[in-house]
């Protein structure tokens, strides 16, 4: 699987770069428990890091340490993964270029947007995030990468129930008004 190899480096350095580097918000005011679980949510990220690291420019170390699910290993099913993180990147990629187009009406670093691909979902950078874990997984199938993705998964649903609430302080009774029109989780 060396297309793997080539692929997985390749994809999260543009990842990393062109998402987070594309749009950089204004400090935002967060609770502490909201940074908390973003620290959680970038140590989840270093673990990926540290995964597609060995993975790649170990291979002996991945196979020996990493328990590698061998049932889950199949060309097919790498294929998929890499249209599942490529989609994800596309979503991501799009979500990020929205908030840099709209960066002016910011509200103390927030910003509430119901157009675009925000139409479509109300949280498309988590779900993107989503995505890219489950084809991370798919890709390097290993005891490592499922605990990765199981605390991914739940990082972002609890990132995403106190962004929530920061909006909902943020931005008052415009974030009722679009609550009340788009209304969907993701």
């Amino acid at each position: 699987m060396i297309h793997l190899r080539i692929f997985l480096p390749v994809f999260f350095l543009l990842y990393f770069l062109l998402t987070f580097l594309m749009y950089a918000p204004k400090k935002k005011e967060k609770p502490p428990k909201l940074t908390t679980v973003t620290l959680l949510n970038n140590l989840i990220w270093l673990l990926v890091i540290v995964l597609v690291t060995v993975f790649s420019l170990y291979p002996e170390v991945y196979h020996q340490y990493i328990v590698p699910f061998e049932a889950l290993k199949s060309h097919w099913l790498s294929w998929a993964a890499i249209g599942l993180m490529s989609l994800a990147f596309l979503i991501v990629f799009s979500a990020k270029n929205q908030q840099r187009l709209n960066r002016t009406s910011e509200t103390k670093g927030w910003l509430l947007l119901s157009t675009g691909i925000y139409a479509k979902s109300r949280n498309p950078l988590h779900l993107g995030q989503l995505i890219t874990l489950i084809g991370f997984f798919l890709c390097i199938p290993s005891i490592y990468s499922g605990i990765v993705l199981l605390f991914g998964v739940l990082i972002v649903f609890v990132r995403v129930g106190l962004e929530e609430k920061v909006l909902e302080r943020v931005f008052g009774e415009d974030y009722f008004a679009y609550e009340k029109n788009v209304g969907r989780w993701f």
